[in-house]
């Protein structure tokens, strides 16, 4: 059954120098990116594991002549799309190149060497030492920095505190300078003339990586009640949001409660306006009777004045009012 192939995580570094990962992250990025910058000395420099070619771009503005090289071509590619980016004269002071460090060669010989964020990803990292330093002049300088304390990212083989350090780096030179910036651990080194034995720690450095520890510990401790601050603060909005939802439920009810008496109304109005247009045409035809009579008895009227007024009609209005007068008189006696 086939498997979905790993794939290299692309390493995002210039993203994060720019704040564009996050404005705290970044400056704990260029923190460390700008100790390797005032760490490199000298005019010629090599750039093991250059990535997307930042630290490269950025001492070529200082007028340094730099070679990048990376075994990834999605990071040489990377490097250079943002080398055309950059002013002519630096652009002629930096080169990048598709290399894997153990079998990359060249002549020129460098006045400083950095690996940065590059042992932890070899099985063999003494190896890596040696190669790198014999690119440099007698005297030269190796810059290195690793993750400090665990990380375990998936390409990370081997966590790094300082023993392990002082075993790859001490038999090819002089250790001048530890520091640490946040969760890494920044080592310079200047190149014997010779291979030595490995050295053992000093008590000076116990001491410096006891200090180092505490203020890991520390940051920890702090992280954890950053933590457990913001869990209380999820809780509590989990809470209230719970009590939304009960009210948003209750408010539902009673909507779907009125939409029912909205309904409801809706037919009783339209069966009222059912009723009172029936009554309306009703109305309106009695009215229509009622005219017909009005018009009828009007036409009547005007015929009994006219036949009133007419000499027949006189006589007639006489002769009924003897009558009535003669049958008035019968009836007194």
């Amino acid at each position: 059954m086939p498997t979905k192939q790993m794939t290299r995580p692309k390493d995002e570094i210039r993203a994060a120098y720019y704040d564009q990962l996050g404005v705290q992250f970044g400056k704990k990025v260029r923190s460390r990116i700008h100790w390797i910058i005032r760490e490199t000395k000298g005019s010629q420099i090599l750039d093991i594991g250059c990535s997307g070619g930042l630290v490269p771009i950025l001492l070529g503005r200082e007028g340094k002549q730099v070679v990048g090289i990376d075994v990834s071509p999605e990071a040489i590619t990377e490097s250079r799309n943002a080398l055309e980016k950059e002013a002519r004269s630096v652009k002629e002071l930096i080169q990048f190149e598709e290399e894997n460090l153990m079998t990359f060669s060249t002549s020129q010989r460098f006045d400083t060497v950095l690996m940065t964020e590059v042992l932890e990803h070899i099985g063999e990292p003494e190896r890596f030492v040696q190669k790198a330093c014999s690119f440099l002049k007698p005297g030269g300088r190796l810059v290195v920095t690793v993750p400090f304390g665990v990380n375990d990212y998936a390409d990370h083989k081997r966590t790094y505190y300082l023993r392990h350090l002082l075993e790859q780096l001490t038999p090819y030179g002089t250790i001048d300078r530890l520091e640490r910036m946040d969760k890494w651990l920044g080592v310079i080194v200047t190149l014997h003339e010779e291979k030595q034995p490995i050295r053992s720690m000093t008590n000076q450095e116990i001491d410096w990586l006891e200090t180092a520890f505490e203020a890991i510990e520390r940051m920890h401790l702090t992280e954890i009640v950053r933590l457990k601050n913001q869990q209380k603060k999820w809780e509590q909005k989990q809470l209230k949001q719970q009590v939304n939802e009960q009210e948003y439920a209750e408010l539902s009810s009673e909507h779907e409660r009125l939409l029912q008496q909205v309904t409801e109304q809706e037919e009783t109005i339209t069966l009222l306006a059912q009723q009172y247009q029936l009554v309306l045409e009703r109305y309106e035809g009695a009215l229509v009777s009622n005219l017909d009579v009005l018009e009828a008895n009007t036409q009547w009227k005007l015929k009994y004045r006219s036949l009133a007024n007419s000499k027949l009609g006189k006589i007639a209005v006489r002769y009924w009012k003897f009558r009535r007068k003669l049958k008035q008189r019968r009836a007194r006696r």
